[in-house]
């Protein structure tokens, strides 16, 4: 998993590349100016001009202030210097702490990556398994519920009455785990890849409802792209449209994909953009909700951008950028092993 690093968040090593050469120029700067006013005070002879000046005062002992001042010079050089080998090891300490958080952080998104991997697979199998066991056993119900109905459509009432009942139940359950099916793992996704499963994903938003009106609109090749990639995406707009239910119920939505090609050494990216004319709200106050939090997350733990931009009265609106590489394990990680 390739991950980028946000600018603000490099060493200040790598920040401040030049600040030793900034640190020898200052020095040069006074070695430059004391030597140019020791130049000065020879040449217009200050020292007797400072006898000149200090002589009508001696009983005041002014004569020997040159040396006081030198001992408070050099105590100020030497209260500078140690105050910049404090603020050196202060530097150095920030520094460390700056690559362990870097490195924390990059742990906690890589954990993040793997755990919703391993949602993900669990919702697979158990998708699987649902679909492959329970809706066996139920159509089989149905179908002998209905040879039942047949057989005692005019021989026994009751029986047919039961046989009915039994036929329902057995389509309500099917329906329920059906939903249950597209819930875990998207209808499609696996088998006709990820623009068919969010056109299934927003029709049924469409059936739910009406007063809304959506589009989408898919631009580019997304038939190669890794698992947790086409989950993030799928998972995004699925998201995005569980929030218009909630809140611009009678909206015009707008839902975006687009895949940018690669243009010399810069990698391809990957763009979701969803918009509405809803009611919009206010960043600034706090929110209640998660949904907006794990969108982010789930986008950063690939190394991607998760902006948002609303205002009461005008709408919602947020963009993601992934790189179209994405959720492909990086060179130094071993392969897993078939066992």
């Amino acid at each position: 998993m390739h991950s980028v690093m946000p600018p603000d968040s490099l060493p200040l090593r790598a920040k401040h590349p030049t600040r030793h050469a900034t640190v020898r120029r200052d020095l040069l700067c006074v070695l430059a100016i004391t030597a140019l006013a020791g130049v000065l005070f020879a040449r217009f002879d200050f020292s007797e001009f400072a006898y000149h000046w200090t002589r009508s005062a001696e009983r005041f002992q002014l004569d020997e202030l040159p040396g006081t001042l030198f001992v408070l010079a050099t105590g100020f050089a030497w209260f500078a210097w140690r105050r910049y080998r404090e603020s050196q090891q202060e530097l150095a300490r920030r520094r460390t702490l700056e690559e362990e958080a870097e490195r924390l952080l990059a742990d906690n998104r890589r954990l993040a990556m793997q755990a919703l991997d391993a949602q993900e697979a669990e919702r697979r199998h158990l998708a699987r398994e649902l679909h492959d066991e329970l809706g066996q056993y139920l159509n089989a119900i149905s179908l002998d519920a209905g040879r039942i109905r047949d057989l005692s459509a005019q021989r026994e009432p009751e029986v047919h009455r039961l046989a009915l009942a039994l036929m329902q139940s057995a389509n309500h359950v099917y329906r329920e785990i059906g939903g249950m099916i597209r819930r875990l793992r998207p209808i499609g996704l696996d088998e006709f890849g990820l623009p068919t499963a969010l056109e299934h994903c927003v029709e049924s938003w469409r059936e739910r409802l009406p007063q809304a009106s959506f589009t989408l609109t898919v631009d580019g090749d997304f038939s190669e792209l890794t698992d947790a990639l086409n989950i993030t995406l799928y998972r995004l707009v699925q998201e995005g449209l569980t929030n218009v239910s909630k809140f611009a119920r009678a909206s015009r939505v707008e839902i975006y994909l687009v895949r940018a090609p690669e243009e010399g050494n810069r990698a391809g990216e990957i763009v979701v953009t969803m918009a509405d004319d809803g009611p919009g709200m206010d960043l600034a106050k706090p929110r209640r909700g998660l949904g907006l939090i794990g969108m982010r997350e789930r986008v950063e733990a690939l190394g991607g951008e998760f902006h948002i931009a609303s205002t009461p009265g005008n709408g919602f609106l947020f963009c993601a950028r992934v790189p179209a590489q994405a959720g492909d394990p990086e060179p130094s990680e071993p392969a897993k092993s078939e066992n």
